[in-house]
Formats: structure tokens, sequence, C-alpha cells
């Protein structure tokens, strides 16, 4: 029995410079928080540029890459003041 060739997927057109800007915002957090902005920002570019690629509707790619990254920046809030209460001098 011969097995079919594997479907070969179409290639994805390569982002634009805007839309690399635009899904690196959440890279400013390194600069405002060190390494957990780093880890934030990070993980948010990474699913950022899952969603981007994966969904079609122009004005979705948008709306939902803006909500992750602020969810990144509110996650960042969170974790930086876990962060600084569990390390206070004060205590």
């Amino acid at each position: 029995m011969n097995t079919p060739p594997p479907l070969s997927e179409t290639p994805k057109p390569k982002l634009q410079w805007y839309e690399h800007v635009w899904l690196g915002l959440p890279f400013v957090l390194v600069a405002i928080g060190g390494a957990i902005g780093g880890a934030c920002g990070g993980a948010a570019w990474a699913i950022n540029h899952q969603v981007f690629r994966k969904t079609e509707h122009p004005v979705w790619k948008y709306v939902l890459t803006g909500l992750i990254s602020g969810g990144a920046f509110v996650g960042y809030i969170v974790l930086a003041g876990m962060f600084t209460a569990f390390f206070r001098k004060d205590r």
C-alpha cells in the first residue's frame, strides 16, 4: 500500500515591520521590570506571535494581541508586587 505524501501547509506571509513592533510591545516590560518584566514580556510576545499567525481577521489580530499585552502588564504588576512583598525588609 502506498501512502499519500503529506499535505504541505501553505506558507504564511511574512510579518510586516509594524506588525513586529506591535507584537514586541510587551518587551517594554524588560526596561521597567528587569527579569520579571522580561519573563512576562517574552511570554506575551510568544503568545502574540502565535495568535497573529493563526487569526485571519485583521481587526481581531490587533484586539486579541492588545489584550494579551495588557494581560502581561497586569501579570507583571501582580508578580512584582508579590516579589516586593515577599522580600520586604520591614517584616
